[in-house]
């Protein structure tokens, strides 16, 4: 089994339950859709979903989209059950092994998959290749840190937790920030029509709208499941943290969880490969 440089702990691909409620919390916010660019009803083409996690996303595009063919490739192979017929993964570390045909895919898809990441330029040139000519990238990636709703008071535990996972996180060489500026980095691999959309995920359901209720829902569970294998990696090689104070930040957080106004935002970043482009 390959080893990984991202900033999880190596089992953290394993967390299924969490990483299937991010999904369906995904979902929600783009209206039950699995992409936010267009696609038709009938689409027939080649996906490639990296960084596919438990394959959800890749089992439920196959499935909705049975004429299509999907490859999910990652660190560990998905255990999910059936498979569709046109869908298959690929046990494969991108960053150092990168074995995908050029100019074979109508689709590259990623969901918080960037952010994790040493070198994620390199990634992003190696989706440009991959693709077919007038094909299309689309990456669903957090925007960190947190916030807090009302920032005229200090900051919530939650939000003090992410900054400090964020300085961590750069300490080891991750930039938890990419989203923020991830349009520009896919313009410089020769993209076009590059375009992007910025979508609240609320940490608790404490907005109004249903939906929105149900998305807050699920994120904080999410958030509950998660906090502390995204903490380790972050805050005790980046910073210096101990376990036990690892634990004790954890545990400020999910007694804050419900209780406080707290939100991430998710920024949905697509560009098309021009159709006159070469590998």
């Amino acid at each position: 089994m390959p080893s990984n440089d991202y900033s999880l702990p190596p089992h953290y691909e394993g967390d299924g339950v969490r990483l299937n409620l991010q999904g369906e919390a995904f979902r929600l916010i783009l209206d039950d859709k699995l992409l936010r660019t267009p696609i038709p009803d009938d689409f027939s083409g080649r996906v490639l979903d990296i960084g596919t996690g438990t394959g959800i996303w890749a089992w439920e595009f196959a499935t909705e989209y049975p004429s299509s063919t999907v490859v999910g490739a990652d660190l560990y192979e998905p255990g999910i059950s059936p498979i569709p017929e046109n869908l298959s993964f690929q046990v494969v570390d991108l960053e150092k092994t990168w074995d995908l045909p050029p100019n074979s895919f109508d689709i590259v898809h990623a969901r918080m998959f960037l952010f994790l990441l040493k070198n994620p330029q390199a990634i992003l040139q190696k989706c440009f290749e991959a693709l077919k000519p007038g094909g299309f990238v689309e990456f669903q990636e957090m925007n960190h840190p947190c916030r807090d709703e009302d920032e005229s008071q200090p900051p919530s535990s939650i939000v003090r937790n992410s900054l400090a996972r964020v300085t961590g996180a750069a300490n080891c060489g991750f930039d938890w920030r990419l989203s923020s500026y991830l349009p520009e980095e896919v313009k410089k691999v020769n993209f076009e029509d590059v375009q992007f959309a910025d979508y609240k995920f609320p940490i608790g359901p404490y907005l109004e709208d249903e939906r929105m209720k149900k998305v807050g829902e699920k994120y904080m569970e999410c958030y509950r499941l998660g906090v502390i294998d995204f903490s380790k990696t972050s805050l005790m090689k980046g910073l210096g943290w101990t376990e036990e104070q690892v634990l004790e930040g954890a545990r400020e957080v999910r007694a804050d969880l419900g209780k406080v106004k707290a939100y991430s935002s998710i920024r949905v970043t697509s560009g098309k490969k021009p159709i006159a482009a070469a590998a």
